[in-house]
């Protein structure tokens, strides 16, 4: 069953169940946006009128179109953002496109694409904003890419300018250690690698995350704190394994809110608050500015 939606540009957002989504309340942060403030990890869906939702995905199908998404950044003061494309549209690609054709420049776009695509639509996806792939290595979304695959997309997105999103529990790292490593292209470990925070940082994905980014082909995506931490808002166990990534590898990470945060049970999710942790593992303004301004644009090529 669908999640209804409600939106009204000046305040009204209404969609979440038991499952998870946003707070219809939109907070205004205290904590202010550098100009050029980037999120780095959203999903827009529908409306389904126009892009249709896969029947297979219909659980987990909100309408959270681009009008949604560019409000909600108004009140944030975010300015630029990086749009997953999500698993509830498939392979139709239009509903991501679309946004980024009516963004002005202010979105990049993750795709997933599969070894049958050629260069030409490779080319042509870049110069619509595309700038990196998304492999699920889930097994509740289809498990670990075949190797070849996933080793030869890296070489063919390599002169692009792309990376490889990879989306992988923490010690699913340890598993395929060596595959990474081979990759030709720049990896983007998601979601903080999906570390246990109770785990801390002498767990050994938290080590190995480390040395990936140290090493200079790996960046680290500090998003869906709520999904991981054990603890009610303001998270302090997650943050503070965020914390020490922004310490460990500042010019290697970098932010996102996962709007519109599906599968986030207990919900809704504030997003204002999200903002609001940010002073909390990037304590200085030169911290934030990396986190939030220069690494996006290193990385997606603002």
């Amino acid at each position: 069953m669908l999640i209804s939606a409600s939106f009204d540009a000046g305040a009204g957002f209404v969609v979440w169940d038991e499952r998870g989504g946003w707070d219809p309340d939109i907070k205004v942060p205290k904590f202010k946006m550098p100009p050029g403030a980037t999120d780095c990890h959203v999903h827009i869906y529908g409306p389904s009128s126009r892009f249709p939702f896969l029947k297979e995905r219909l659980h987990r199908a909100y309408e959270a179109p681009k009008e949604m998404l560019r409000a909600i950044h108004s009140k944030l003061g975010v300015e630029r953002s990086v749009v997953v494309h999500g698993v509830t549209h498939g392979a139709n690609l239009s509903v991501t496109l679309d946004a980024l054709f009516t963004s002005g420049g202010r979105y990049r776009a993750i795709m997933p694409v599969d070894h049958t695509v050629t260069n030409q639509r490779l080319e042509e996806l870049s110069a619509s904003g595309v700038r990196g792939v998304r492999f699920n290595f889930m097994p509740r979304l289809g498990g670990p890419p075949d190797r070849d695959t996933l080793l030869r997309m890296a070489e063919r997105i390599a002169p692009l300018g792309w990376h490889v999103l990879v989306h992988m529990d923490a010690d699913d790292i340890l598993v395929h250690c060596d595959t990474l490593r081979a990759l030709k292209a720049p990896i983007l470990f998601d979601h903080l690698l999906r570390l246990d925070p109770a785990r801390g940082t002498n767990q050994e994905p938290f080590k190995r995350l480390v040395a990936f980014l140290n090493e200079g082909q790996a960046w680290v995506k500090l998003a869906a704190l709520e999904k991981f931490s054990h603890e009610q808002y303001p998270f302090r166990d997650i943050c503070g394994i965020a914390a020490a990534l922004v310490d460990a590898a500042p010019d290697r990470v970098v932010w996102g809110t996962d709007w519109p945060h599906p599968d986030v049970v207990p919900g809704p999710t504030n997003d204002g608050d999200l903002v609001d942790l940010i002073p909390s593992y990037a304590s200085t303004a030169a911290l934030q500015q990396k986190l939030l301004v220069e690494n996006p644009a290193q990385l997606y090529g603002f």
